[in-house]
């Protein structure tokens, strides 16, 4: 796994990219990996780990609502996210 200052440093160029809202998502799951790509540090969430999946309702991005993140990533990119808000 990445070391926070990286991991925090990936989920800010997603927010900026856009490649993750920034806003809150519609609902959050939580469970083990299926394998799926982190949408953060792009490394596979696995069996043996701990996810959330945080999906948009309204179809932010067209097609794609779901986006899996380690529970690290997640808390980098909440962290990043509400950032501004402070």
């Amino acid at each position: 796994m990445l070391d926070d200052p990286v991991i925090r440093a990936k989920a800010r160029v997603a927010l900026q990219r856009g490649t993750l809202p920034a806003r809150l998502p519609d609902r959050t799951w939580g469970g083990y990996g299926v394998g799926v790509k982190c949408a953060i540090c792009e490394l596979p969430v696995t069996k043996q780990e701990v996810e959330f999946e945080i999906e948009y309702g309204e179809g932010h991005h067209p097609g794609i609502d779901t986006f899996h993140v380690h529970v690290r990533c997640f808390a980098a990119w909440e962290f990043e996210r509400t950032l501004g808000d402070a």
